[in-house]
């Protein structure tokens, strides 16, 4: 899912904060997907010293309950909501 979002925000001409991780895959109706080991790629982007990490939706619950040290876990529906989080002063850019 980085490699996607990093050719989006980079068309937008937007840099993709410090701290934040990204775990899942993206449908082509730009829906959020889960993906296997959500658990073990969640714990191992905690150890590296992530402050938040962006997964789909219907991944959120189960992996609030692992201990992730500090790092806060975000669920997303989709690319629209992912953008609005990562980056909430540019709203106005997207629109789908």
């Amino acid at each position: 899912m980085k490699a996607n979002l990093l050719l989006l925000f980079s068309f937008l001409g937007l840099p993709i904060p410090n701290g934040i991780a990204f775990i899942g895959a993206i449908g082509l109706g730009g829906e959020l997907r889960m993906v296997t080991g959500m658990e073990k790629r969640a714990s191992m982007v905690a150890r590296l010293g992530y402050e938040k990490c962006i997964v789909p939706k219907s991944a959120e619950k189960s992996l609030a309950s692992i201990a992730l040290e500090k790092m806060k876990i975000i669920g997303c529906k989709n690319l629209k909501e992912v953008f609005n989080i990562v980056f909430p002063s540019h709203r106005h850019l997207v629109v789908y």
